[in-house]
């Protein structure tokens, strides 16, 4: 995908599979419903997750966002880059909170879960986090199809 089309696809997908570092340098992955504004791409969560205290320690990340079912279905983007938590940003905070729910509104089903879940969880305090992309490698295995291959043959 050109870059261009990489955007277009995260933005349009809803999942993202985040990969942090632990403590012992081993990759923490978890999934997270996100957005993006300015190539800049933000989700929330509360501040005793996992994933969140793995970026306040160490601020690369890794993720991605994949589509496809079978080989010449798959598509995908895999991001790089540098989290921070941006939570003391009123304006902000308001702002993604306002575009996640817009974005997910269809999706979030959670008064479906029992009232003592909703209670104890539906309302806690959760942080911005904001990633700054360092690169992205995308693939699109359905470019693939109905264009001849053109083999070179190496000699040795």
């Amino acid at each position: 995908m050109t870059r261009s089309e990489s955007w277009s696809f995260v933005k349009e997908h809803y999942k993202m599979i985040l990969c942090t570092l632990d403590s012992d340098g081993f990759p923490h992955a978890a999934p997270v419903w996100y957005i993006v504004m300015d190539n800049k791409i933000y989700f929330r969560a509360q501040p005793y997750k996992k994933k969140i205290f793995n970026i306040l320690k160490r601020p690369q990340i890794a993720a991605v966002i994949e589509d496809g079912d079978v080989y010449t279905e798959l598509r995908g983007v895999m991001i790089r880059g540098l989290a921070k938590v941006v939570d003391t940003d009123k304006p902000l905070r308001k702002l993604v909170f306002s575009m996640l729910a817009e974005k997910y509104h269809n999706l979030r089903d959670t008064d479906k879960f029992p009232k003592s879940w909703q209670e104890k969880f539906g309302k806690e305090h959760r942080v911005v986090v904001e990633i700054s992309p360092i690169s992205l490698v995308s693939w699109d295995n359905r470019k693939w199809l109905n264009r001849p291959l053109h083999l070179k043959r190496s000699s040795f």
